[in-house]
């Protein structure tokens, strides 16, 4: 393609954390770059996830808090919410993020395309009517719902994770299927707003990639503070509409059982948005995602990838993280390479959920030798302060004291955790962790004293 006149010098096909991230980087190092987005601009990190759930669990959360305050002296028998303030609320939050808003990327001098993009050569796109060529592209479209497997599904009005915050009136039931991190927050959620919820995992324990202790925590939580039913071992096969209610149909211990509730919402495993014709740009991709290289190019040299539409865990930190690395990689030539150490796994119930680098299991399939602590966090002066003792903090290490990894269950985990993540990506020690002061008052205490017991 030497010496071919392109519209665009870089395209980024997504404008969601990894994409906004990477459009943003090339417009300022000076590089003419366009953008396309098919939905709402920021993509689903502002608009449906990240900043709504933030805003939604919050506020339930706090609400929680506020009608159980009475054991601090609080007069709460009255309380109330207004859900429509409620809804008004995740909007505000979402506006205040810059959601739907295109002025962000227009301000940097970048050019925005609104529509689905469809590759119809290695260097050419197509957006509605206008056909749009690119030196070189970065891929970041993020995932679809799958919902594979389950029959009906088409024939019913469900929800996704991406659109259950916002139903214009609560149900008096709702089944949520799937009981991973985002399955566990929207029945938190539902739940703590009056909800009947029932939550249906195919698996053996709600947040199977967990270890077992957590699952049984959070378990513990749903059922003891929210009256959440728990439905195990039960794969979801099929939906019917029926005149006032949605019927679910699932399997549990090789026999077809059902419940009617009001709404469902479809809390399943996503998998990578890749059908915009990148068969057509010579792009490799399967289920799992569009393959890449450890710098996150494609099978097509000129083409790139980042965020979930190349796999693997998905979060905003990850996506914006691999977005810029990949475009200093087709822009600058420098050559780097992916480095996931130290990366967090998060699920934004009460108590959080943190997990970072190796745990036990990992370990075990790794054949790496470890030692394990595990600390309640009812052992700390904040367990008492707070009247919170659902949690714990698990610390693994090497047989030298290098950290490997970690598992947080407490208030605040997404704090606690960041001084482990540290240590992983830093090559701390155990014994220096343990020798760092730590506020006696505060959660992070117990970090002190796992790694006290580890040293």
């Amino acid at each position: 393609m030497v010496g071919r006149k392109f519209d665009y010098e870089y395209l980024v096909i997504g404008s969601g954390a990894a994409g906004s991230a990477a459009a943003l980087l090339a417009a300022g190092l000076g590089v003419k770059t366009a953008i396309v987005e098919a939905d709402r601009w920021g993509g689903t990190t502002l608009n449906y996830r990240d900043v709504p759930y933030a805003a939604a669990l919050g506020f339930a959360q706090r609400y929680t808090e506020a009608v159980d305050g009475t054991r601090f002296g609080m007069s709460s028998a009255n309380l109330r919410y207004n859900y429509p303030t409620v809804l008004n609320w995740q909007a505000t939050a979402v506006r205040r993020a810059g959601g739907g808003n295109r002025k962000v990327f227009e301000n940097a001098g970048i050019d925005c395309y609104h529509g689905f993009a469809q590759f119809i050569s290695p260097h050419e796109i197509a957006v509605g009517e206008q056909q749009i060529s690119s030196e070189k592209f970065l891929l970041a479209t993020g995932t679809d719902l799958a919902v594979s497997g389950i029959s009906g599904v088409e024939l019913v009005n469900c929800w996704s994770p991406d659109t259950a915050l916002r139903m214009a009136k609560l149900p008096k039931a709702l089944m949520v299927v799937g009981g991973g991190s985002t399955g566990c927050e929207i029945a938190e959620y539902f739940a703590a707003l009056g909800v009947q919820v029932l939550i249906a995992e195919a698996q053996d324990r709600l947040l199977p990639r967990e270890d077992p202790e957590v699952s049984e925590i959070i378990e513990q939580h749903l059922r003891k503070h929210f009256q959440v039913e728990i439905l195990t071992n039960s794969r979801v096969v099929a939906l019917v509409q029926e005149a006032k209610a949605k019927q679910v149909i699932f399997v549990r211990d090789g026999q077809e059982k059902s419940v009617r509730v009001e709404a469902i919402v479809l809390a399943t495993t996503p998998e990578p948005s890749t059908d915009y014709g990148l068969e057509n740009a010579g792009v490799k991709f399967s289920y799992r995602g569009v393959e890449v290289t450890n710098g996150l190019k494609t099978t097509s040299g000129h083409i790139w990838a980042a965020g979930d539409v190349i796999g693997g865990e998905s979060s905003t930190e990850k996506a914006t993280y691999e977005a810029r690395l990949a475009t200093m990689n087709a822009l600058k030539k420098v050559g780097n390479t992916v480095n996931y150490t130290g990366f967090v796994r998060m699920t934004n119930t009460m108590p959080q959920v943190a997990k970072v680098g190796l745990n036990e299991i990992e370990c075990v399939q790794l054949g790496q030798k470890q030692k394990t602590v595990l600390v309640p966090i009812d052992l700390v002066s904040a367990a008492n302060t707070n009247d919170f003792r659902e949690g714990f903090i698990k610390l693994t290490s090497d047989m030298k004291g290098q950290i490997l990894g970690a598992t947080v269950v407490a208030p605040n985990a997404d704090l606690i955790v960041q001084e482990i993540s540290l240590a992983i990506r830093s090559g701390i020690k155990v014994s220096e962790l343990a020798a760092t002061p730590h506020i006696a008052t505060s959660w992070s205490e117990a970090v002190r004293i796992a790694a006290r017991e580890l040293a």
